[in-house]
């Protein structure tokens, strides 16, 4: 099969060549989940062996490998220079490789660890390309540590509107309080949000919802521990539906066997950790389950976007059981990377008090504001207390604003306090002489400006 690339790849691998023509070495290539990152460094490597240049193509997980040689031979591409691994294979054996003049890096915003800088130390005059779509570590922190240039390629909002992508449902029926989960290392403590979601009643709620909202739909569950999604595979299979755990300990020819009849259909739900939140390539992935909290943007976004893969005539269902989108917004967000800055996640609250996501109260969809009626279901949209006291604040705040400047706009002649004839002069009064608000209060009752 010939390789053509979209437009859009065409212009990001133009944008890669303009910056090492400028003189960066190491540019980090943002391009949306499902945006084809795979093909575009295909081409990009295919193009640095014809120049002569020996290139190493690195993944971090044996699934990435592999789907990335599939990828290479079904384009034709002959790996005469090109050596497509593993990075703990490679930063292990150094030595037992041709050495790189070009390294390309898939889901480089792992790139800060030890495996990883230990391969980028070694080949200090290899130039370096790192491609993700999440460009910060999963601790927010940035990676301009690496990479010397920050290239942004079309977004997922973008992808999904021109049809690369599939368009989604997010729906957020809590099934548990989660509000007493603590972080632990930089993330939520995975087994008390086991024991928090290991129970009949949320488990009777997952499966409920998911017959509501994806019933038969091929769906990936991601959960919060190996033990959690164990049980939550064998609850979906005591209700009838197929579901399947593995995890990293799971016998490679198993996993492989998995995965396969994941792809023919043969399994309907397949439960992990997030052993396949990262690269995981399966078209007919129709749903998403988000069972585990995280505080994680980049996390987030690569777990729910794994069901965006375009089928024509798809809709995707993603279904948030641990309000992720609270925390992180929805996954086509427009969001503002940085290689210097760590990441910002989005505020819930516009200016005005309201928030910036709404939640269906009659079907729990999840959506931006702006809309009087719930787009699905057509609840009317109504303002949380929240909302409310957030309102009640800001005018509050606006009042107390008028107030002071009002008060800063008088001037005043006056010699004592029994020349001040409303509350306005006695305030402008007080600031005049640095007096407490309680003098105010006390001079306005002895001359009867209040009861």
């Amino acid at each position: 099969m010939e390789l053509k690339l979209r437009d859009y790849q065409e212009k990001l691998i133009n944008d890669v060549r303009q910056s090492y023509l400028t003189g960066h070495k190491s540019p980090c290539i943002v391009l949306g989940c499902g945006g084809g990152k795979t093909v575009v460094f295909a081409y990009m490597a295919s193009q640095s062996q014809n120049k002569g240049n020996t290139v190493w193509f690195l993944v971090h997980r044996k699934e990435l490998l592999d789907q990335t040689i599939a990828t290479f031979d079904r384009f034709g591409i002959e790996r005469k220079t090109i050596h497509i691994g593993m990075v703990g294979t490679f930063s292990r054996n150094l030595d037992k490789y041709p050495k790189p003049d070009f390294i390309i890096f898939d889901e480089c915003h792992f790139s800060a660890a030890k495996t990883w800088r230990k391969i980028i130390d070694a080949f200090p005059n290899a130039k370096l390309a790192g491609l993700t779509a999440t460009p910060c570590r999963l601790d927010g922190k940035p990676l301009g540590e690496i990479y010397d240039d920050l290239i942004e390629g079309e977004s997922i909002k973008n992808l999904i509107k021109r049809g690369y992508l599939a368009p989604y449902k997010y729906y957020a029926p809590a099934v548990t309080d989660l509000t007493s989960l603590k972080k632990v290392r930089g993330d939520f403590d995975t087994e008390k949000a086991t024991e928090l979601l290991t129970t009949k009643a949320v488990f009777g709620d997952v499966i409920k919802h998911y017959r509501e909202y994806a019933d038969g739909k091929q769906t990936i569950c991601y959960c919060a521990s190996i033990k959690h999604s164990e049980m939550m595979a064998a609850e979906f299979c005591s209700h009838g539906i197929n579901a399947v755990h593995f995890d990293g300990n799971t016998p490679k020819k198993e996993r492989d066997q998995i995965i396969k009849d994941f792809r023919e259909g043969k399994i309907t739900i397949l439960c992990n950790v997030d052993l396949i939140s990262v690269g995981f390539d399966c078209p007919d992935v129709d749903c998403c389950i988000l069972l585990r909290p995280t505080d994680s943007t980049a996390l987030y976004i690569q777990q729910a976007c794994r069901a965006l893969r375009f089928r024509k005539g798809k809709t995707a269902i993603i279904l948030d059981h641990v309000n992720n989108f609270e925390r992180h917004g929805l996954p086509d967000d427009d969001r503002k990377w940085s290689l210097g800055q760590k990441y910002e996640k989005p505020k819930r609250f516009n200016a005005d008090g309201t928030l910036k996501i709404k939640q269906c109260q009659n079907c729990y969809a999840v959506f931006k504001t702006g809309v009087s009626v719930c787009p699905h279901c057509g609840y009317e949209v109504k303002l949380e207390k929240q909302e409310l006291k957030n309102i009640k604040e800001i005018k509050l705040q606006e009042i107390k604003q008028k107030r002071r400047k009002e008060a800063e706009e008088i001037v005043l002649d006056f010699t004592s306090p029994e020349d001040c004839k409303n509350l306005q002069e006695l305030h402008a009064y007080a600031k005049r002489h640095n007096y407490k608000t309680g003098w105010v209060w006390y001079r306005a009752k002895a001359m009867g400006l209040i009861k």
